[in-house]
This record gives C-alpha cells, sequence and structure tokens, in this order.
C-alpha cells in the first residue's frame, strides 16, 4: 500500500464518507434482499409480498395509511395532508411514498428513502457518541455492531415507528453528551438545545408512554451537569444556557398535547389510551401498561386476550407500589438479560423458529458485549458521558422490564437503550484490543533484545 493511499485513509473525512457509503450500500443490498424474499414469497410465513414482515405487524395497519396521504397531498394539498389526522411517522413515510405511487405499488422500496435516512442517522449518531465519550475508533466499532445488528437491521427496513424515536432518543442523548464533555460557544449551545428540543418533542409525539423515562433522564443530566461545575470548579454560562433549554423543554412540551393529537391517532382500538393514563400517577401508570401488554389487537381490530406464545410473567399484576419494588429485582433481570436461552429455541408465533434463533444469537452475542462494558465503564470511570449511557441504558431496560411482559415488545421497545450498552462495550473492546497489541509488541521486543 503505497503512503499516498495510507495517509487517505487516515484522514477524517474520507473515513467518514467511507462509512455514509458503506453504510448506505448495505441498507440497500438488505432492503432490497427483504424485499425480494417477499416478493417472490420465499418465506411466505415471514414476509409478505411488499416485503412488510409479520415480525413488524403494524405496517400492515399503516400501509393503507400512507397511500391515503398520498392522495390528500395531491387532491387538498399540503395543509390538508399536515393536519389529516395520523401518527406522525405514517405522515413522514407517505412523502418518499409520493414520488413512486404512480408507478409502483406500495412496497418497502417505496419507502426506503426515509428508512435510509433513519439508519444513517442512527449509525453516525452512534459514532459520534462512542467518539465524544471514547475516542474515534471506538466510534468505527460501536457503529460497525449497530450497522450489522440483525434484527435492528431488518426492523430499519420496514415500516415502523422505531427508527425514528431511535433517531431521536440518540439526538437528545448526544446533546446532553456534548454539554457534559467539554467548554461550547453560544452558536453550539443554541444548536444542542435546539436539538434536544426537537428531540423532546418527537419523543412525546412518537411514544408518549416513554414521557416519564424521558424525564428522568432529562434530571440526570442537569445533575451531572452540576457534577461537571463541582469538578472543574467553574460554572460555564453557555453549560447553563442549555440546562435551561432542557428544563424549559421539558416543562412546555406536554401543554402543547392537544396539538400532537392529529399526530398520534390510532385509528384502531387500543387495548390502553396512553394520553388517559399519562394522567395517573406514576405507579398506576406502571400498572395500567403493564396490564395493557397482556391484550392483543387481530387483524380486525378486536382487542382481546393475548395468545402469541412470548409472555414472560403474564401473571404478574402490580396492585400496589410494594409489588413493583418486589418485583424490581426480577424486572432488572429481565430487562437486561431475556429473551433468556430457554426461549431461544421455540418456535415463535410471528416470527417463527428462524426468528427466535436470531434473538437467541443476538442475546448470546448481548451477554458478551455486557462484558465488555463492564471493561469499557471502568476505562471510561471518570467521564460524566460515559454515566449517562449507563444511566439510559439501564433507566429504559429496568422500566421495560418493569411494564413489557411481551417478549417481542421487550425486544423492539429497547433497542434505543440497548444502543447505550453497545458504545460502552466497544470501549471496553478497544480497550482490550490495545492492551492486547501492547503486550504482543512488548514481547517481540524483549525476543529481539534477547
Amino acid at each position: 500500500m503505497s503512503g499516498r493511499v495510507r495517509e487517505r485513509l487516515r484522514n477524517p473525512q474520507f473515513q467518514m464518507r467511507l462509512l455514509i457509503a458503506a453504510a448506505v450500500v448495505w441498507h440497500l443490498m438488505v432492503a432490497t434482499a427483504v424485499y425480494e424474499i417477499g416478493k417472490h414469497q420465499l418465506a411466505p410465513n415471514q414476509i409478505y409480498p411488499s416485503g412488510l414482515g409479520k415480525f413488524a405487524f403494524d405496517g400492515l395497519a399503516y400501509e393503507p395509511q400512507c397511500v391515503e396521504l398520498c392522495s390528500v397531498m395531491k387532491n387538498d394539498g399540503p395543509i390538508a395532508w399536515l393536519t389529516w389526522p395520523t401518527q406522525l411517522h405514517v405522515r413522514l413515510y407517505s412523502l418518499p411514498l409520493m414520488l413512486f405511487i404512480r408507478w409502483w405499488a406500495f412496497n418497502i422500496l417505496t419507502i426506503e428513502p426515509l428508512n435510509l435516512l433513519y439508519y444513517l442517522g442512527i449509525v453516525l449518531l452512534v459514532f459520534k457518541l462512542a467518539e465524544g465519550v471514547y475516542d474515534r475508533t471506538t466510534g468505527f466499532v460501536a457503529a460497525f455492531i449497530v450497522a450489522v445488528w440483525p434484527s435492528l437491521l431488518v426492523h430499519t427496513t420496514q415500516l415502523l415507528r422505531d427508527p425514528l424515536l431511535i433517531v431521536a432518543v440518540l439526538v437528545f442523548v448526544w446533546s446532553i453528551v456534548e454539554a457534559l464533555r467539554r467548554e461550547f460557544s453560544w452558536r453550539r449551545a443554541a444548536l444542542l438545545g435546539t436539538a434536544s428540543t426537537v428531540s423532546i418533542v418527537t419523543i412525546r409525539i412518537v411514544r408518549l408512554p416513554m414521557w416519564t423515562l424521558l424525564c428522568v433522564i432529562a434530571g440526570s443530566a442537569l445533575l451531572l451537569l452540576v457534577i461537571r461545575f463541582v469538578q472543574t470548579r467553574r460554572v460555564s454560562r453557555t453549560a447553563v444556557a442549555f440546562g435551561v433549554i432542557l428544563i424549559a423543554a421539558v416543562a412546555v412540551t406536554p401543554r402543547f398535547q392537544p396539538f400532537f393529537r392529529n399526530q398520534q391517532d390510532l385509528r384502531r382500538k387500543r387495548a390502553i389510551v396512553p394520553e388517559a393514563v399519562q394522567q395517573l400517577p406514576i405507579e398506576r401508570q406502571i400498572a395500567a401498561r403493564r396490564a395493557g401488554f397482556q391484550f392483543q389487537m387481530d387483524q380486525e381490530g378486536n382487542v382481546g386476550p393475548s395468545d402469541d406464545g412470548s409472555r414472560i410473567d403474564a401473571e404478574v399484576r402490580f396492585r400496589s407500589t410494594g409489588d413493583m419494588i418486589r418485583y424490581a429485582p426480577r424486572a432488572i433481570v429481565i430487562g437486561i438479560f431475556a429473551p433468556f436461552p430457554n426461549m431461544w429455541f421455540g418456535v415463535g408465533k410471528q416470527v417463527g423458529a428462524g426468528g427466535r434463533g436470531i434473538s437467541g444469537f443476538e442475546m448470546l452475542i448481548t451477554y458478551v458485549l455486557e462484558g465488555f462494558a463492564l471493561v469499557g465503564l471502568w476505562v471510561a470511570r471518570r467521564k460524566l458521558g460515559a454515566w449517562l449511557l449507563l444511566g439510559v441504558a439501564m433507566l429504559g431496560s429496568v422500566a421495560l422490564g418493569l411494564v413489557v411482559s411481551n417478549i417481542g415488545a421487550l425486544y423492539r421497545l429497547r433497542y434505543p437503550f440497548w444502543i447505550m450498552m453497545v458504545i460502552i462495550s466497544a470501549g471496553g473492546f478497544v480497550h482490550l484490543l490495545r492492551s492486547q497489541a501492547f503486550k504482543w509488541r512488548a514481547s517481540r521486543v524483549s525476543s529481539r533484545v534477547s
């Protein structure tokens, strides 16, 4: 390899372009493969001809709404499209569909432009978070792990709210990590404040039940900012300004809930109504949401008891705060380690034996990554950003362990929080790799000397 090529490969801008190009090609290949499998019915029990998967059943309900929004835009204009009652992610998916609907019926390739943007956003944000807390090498390792994560990758080809939610959570956490790790200008404070506000509003719209958890994370961020001031013995005015924006965004956003309703319209029956549950005390919210996971929606929109074979502790009900406290250790185990090995080799009602096998393989890798995460946390123990990532990962996983009794739902909802664990794990992996490389070089030097 020539010196010019090596120099180019070390160029940070070239490395970033290479990462983006590789991610684009990779996602297009995966989306096309999923579509072709569905089109030719190579896995008829798992993927429909449009490319929508049975594992992402929500997309079947969203598909006609996307097509309807294209008609609304064509016949009634952008204002009608913007205010038409539907969910925000469906509205956004209708935008790329408008480009292709004249020639193609709906399929996952017609929404690939937006899904590709979501995927790139996830990969790049993971890179920036890992680079900010650790270094550039860790950023590439973490981005690679997330980019090739099988179930997450396939889910980003579907018609779901999850990719938008993951991007919003990552933007929220990234803005806080940036505020924690260094001094910054007023211009950057405005940028971080705007990014955090947009992400807060998006999370409120897309996944209202996460609101309490988001408030706890925001409160933890403010505490970490105070710790930073104590450590540096200096109060940063721009960091204070960012904290004020964060407090204002969390305090004011719920007041706009009436304006968000037409961005949250589900158009089918719900086991529970999130907006109504949100008004309850926190312990009753948890109990109501856990009870809601005992039901499922059939294709006709009727709500009934769930019998999907993917339940864990389905009989558990919370009737008091004491019940939740006693169940908390079990929730921690579920949030971090489920699905357990005894569920890896069964046959899932929606994902079949193949889906269960993939989840088992991913969980085996996850257990290894959780071991690396212990090393990664120790390496970055003096960095407040690392503790924020750990807090988000643990709070999210444990909250889901308390509320969610459906393993499939737990798996999907846990993606934003597991990504934080992946970043810490990448830090531990890179540290161990460097330590081993150093020992190997030292042994070679000593052998030459001797």
